[in-house]
């Protein structure tokens, strides 16, 4: 038989070594934070254990098994080297408290029914050996594998009779051995194993007639092949896992299956049986007369990290925490058991839980992560500026060390011109190993689709760790959002806004977002602005009039006075309280605003009065008197029933103007940038059926100056080309206004 005698490594040479004891019934406050401490050897080499979803298998005196989805893996605790094994995906395999992985051949569905097993002594680097259960058959024997304890298979060996034997198989110096298993019943059927120490296995074992079977659970004692302490179990089949250590054994109470049982050992099963108050569904385990367990979901998955608890077999005493964490609980070498989990002082890892001074639970980090078990806040990456003209979003991130539980963060809207509601964003994800957050790409925290309001934002973040240890993290901070306004954007998120009045004189903004690729827009978000907008005759969107960036509008009452409606940031309020800019604008008979006549970079506005003379009002970027004196740039408009500024359409350096006539002819004015236009060019006719003409600026996102033209089947958009000599594609019918019938777009 082969087994692993040597320690050259002791386990807890180097490791730190951490006792949590209960006292008077009431567990100790825990600090807020901790560092984490790796686990070192002798010459202060970190023995490292994986992130994430790592479950640890088993170890023994020399190292431990993991496994990662489908690897497996050996760490040495002496050097911190880890390799993978030769286990394939869907293989069989078994690992225990050893150093000694057992792998099933012969491409065999389960261990049971491997003809062929290989024992790879991981620690010694010996080479495998492979057991051939048929080669051991004699006079029609059949050899049935049913578990490992270290290097020694347990197998069942059926008779030709229907006899069933238990032997141990172990590798000798001139071959395969065998020994026999002693004390079975002299009328048993059968068993199986269902679970292995380092020098035990329990079996459970069917005995009797068929019509009076019986089921009980064995301690099989390895060095001496001898099988003692049965325990009576309701029947064969699968329930959760048994536990026995050197004086006490624990199982599913028969009575109550979902808690567990426990008594001593060496009573025949007919000593005291306590049933305890923990639940089979939780992880738990036997160390000498202690009764060890834990929470029921593993590290990394939501809601895992319940303490790590233990409680005398006997009941008696008060209950020790062992682990501040704990996810995984398997058997170790010489009675001790791993653990997956964290401690507050030390961090997380593998720890190594024995009896210590005093008789009780110690818990020794043997592998760490380097993560601590409480959170750390290591600061925010969030950007002071986000300029959207030049980048499409921006990473949110917050630093973090630790496992988290809930996480969140308010995004709050600081200068928008009323009360806006924060918008909470929640379970942020990694971003990186050391941070979670989001990839924001731009658009409207609180409307997907919608493209974020340019101004300024405030941030607050929480995070809570995932077993309620330490505090809260919590931080603030600040952004701005930036990005070009375009001629009709009067919330700044880029995408204009289509403004309606209805009949009754209810004006709204209808937000447009297109699709590029149909070129048609994307449930146009609306927003009611005003409720008697009846007392103007005229309303044109003017650009940025007032200096704020914004797209602002004017609008002319019946008395001839116009008022200037500078724009806010903020869809559901779009524009700030009207200022007056002066009286006498009925002697105009059209006005249009928004293109840059002059080359200042200032939207300016131009008005025909009724004998056809065209007038500029050069803008001055001053709300209180947004526009200077006029000038007269040409005669003969008259001719035309509609005046549109559109920005540049033409690809020159200015705004340009399309005017309609009274043949629905659209013609075309490039602006020079010196307050004069180019010779006009002729767009094309059949545009006299339209309503109204909508320089809208870029819709489709192109980069483009495009056009909406409204009519009473509704409204036509007609993308921009960048080519003078046909500005327009052809146009494509929307139903942007089709909640508004009836209405007017301007």
């Amino acid at each position: 038989m082969i087994r692993q005698h040597t320690h050259a490594r002791r386990l807890a040479a180097a490791a730190v070594t951490v006792v949590l004891a209960a006292t008077g019934g009431a567990l100790t406050a825990l600090p807020a934070t901790a560092a984490p401490l790796a686990a070192q050897d002798e010459r202060g080499t970190s023995v490292p254990y994986p992130k994430g979803y790592a479950e640890p298998l088993g170890g023994g005196t020399a190292g431990f098994f993991t496994r990662i989805q489908y690897d497996v893996s050996w760490t040495s605790y002496a050097t911190g080297a880890t390799r993978k094994l030769p286990v394939a995906p869907g293989q069989r395999y078994d690992v225990g408290a050893s150093d000694v992985l057992v792998v099933a051949g012969d491409g065999a569905t389960s261990l049971t029914e491997a003809r062929k097993l290989t024992v790879h002594d991981v620690a010694s680097g010996a080479q495998p050996y492979t057991v051939d259960l048929d080669a051991l058959a004699r006079d029609g024997e059949q050899y049935i594998y049913r578990g490992a304890v270290g290097a020694t298979l347990v197998v069942a060996v059926k008779k030709a009779d229907g006899a069933v034997e238990g032997r141990l198989v172990t590798a000798g110096a001139n071959g395969t051995e065998q020994r026999p298993v002693t004390g079975l019943p002299a009328d048993h059927r059968g068993f199986r194993v269902e679970h292995t120490t380092a020098d035990s296995a329990v079996l459970v074992v069917v005995a009797g007639p068929q019509e009076a079977v019986r089921y009980t659970r064995s301690v099989l004692d390895v060095p001496s092949g001898a099988v003692t302490d049965d325990f009576p179990r309701a029947n064969a089949y699968n329930s959760p896992p048994v536990s026995v250590s050197a004086t006490h054994a624990a199982w599913p109470d028969p009575a109550d299956p979902t808690h567990v049982s426990v008594a001593a050992r060496g009573t025949g099963g007919t000593g005291t049986v306590r049933r305890t108050e923990v639940t089979t569904s939780s992880p738990y385990a036997l160390l000498g007369g202690w009764l060890v367990h834990g929470s029921t979901t593993r590290p990394g998955t939501a809601g895992s990290g319940s303490p790590l608890r233990a409680e005398r077999a006997d009941g008696t005493g008060e209950p020790v925490r062992v682990l501040d964490t704990m996810g995984w609980l398997v058997p170790g070498p010489d009675g001790s058991l791993l653990a997956r989990g964290g401690s507050v002082e030390h961090g997380e890892g593998l720890y190594r839980i024995t009896l210590g001074p005093g008789g009780l639970p110690v818990a020794a980090l043997v592998a760490a992560t380097g993560e601590p078990t409480v959170l750390v806040y290591d600061g925010a990456d969030v950007p002071a500026t986000i300029d959207l003209d030049r980048a499409k979003g921006a990473d949110f991130r917050w630093k973090l060390a630790g496992r988290t539980s809930t996480t969140r963060v308010t995004i709050t809207r600081t200068d928008a011109p009323r009360y806006e509601e924060p918008v909470v964003i929640r379970d942020l994800g990694p971003m990186g190993s050391d941070a979670i957050g989001f990839r924001w790409n731009g658009e409207d925290f609180g409307t997907p689709g919608r493209p974020a309001e340019a101004g300024t934002y405030s941030w607050e973040f929480e995070a809570s760790q995932f077993n309620g240890l330490g505090d809260k993290v919590r931080a603030t901070g600040t952004f701005t959002v930036r990005r070009t306004p375009g001629l009709h954007d009067y919330d700044g998120n880029g995408a204009p806004e289509l403004l309606v009045r209805e009949p009754g004189g209810r004006a709204m903004a209808l937000d447009l977002a297109f699709d590029r690729a149909v070129e048609e827009p994307i449930s146009p978000q609306a927003a009611v602005f005003g409720s008697d907008w009846r007392t103007y005759d005229r309303l044109e969107s003017v650009g940025d009039v007032a200096g704020t960036r914004l797209a602002d509008v004017v609008a002319r009452d019946r008395t001839g006075v116009l008022w200037l409606h500078e724009g806010a940031g903020a869809l559901t309020h779009p524009f700030r309280p009207r200022v007056r800019i002066g009286a006498g604008w009925n002697a105009y008979d059209r006005l249009a605003g928004g293109s840059d006549l002059t080359g200042d970079s200032r939207a300016d506005l131009v008005a025909t009065d009724r004998t056809g003379v065209l007038w500029l009002y050069p803008g001055t970027g001053n709300a209180k008197a947004p526009f200077s004196a006029r000038k007269r740039i040409g005669g003969g408009w008259g001719i035309y029933n509609q005046i549109t500024a559109t920005g540049n359409i033409g690809g020159a350096g200015g705004g340009d103007l399309v005017a309609r006539d009274k043949a629905g002819v659209l013609w075309l004015y490039l602006a020079k940038g010196d307050g004069t236009f180019a010779a006009r060019t002729r767009i094309g006719g059949g545009w006299g059926g339209f309503r109204e003409l909508v320089g809208i600026g870029d819709a489709d996102g192109d980069g483009r100056a495009d056009l909406l033209a409204t009519g009473t089947t509704g409204v036509t958009f007609y993308a921009g080309t960048g080519n003078w000599k046909a500005p327009f594609k052809p146009g494509a019918m929307t139903d942007v206004t089709g909640s508004v019938p009836g209405g007017i777009a301007f």
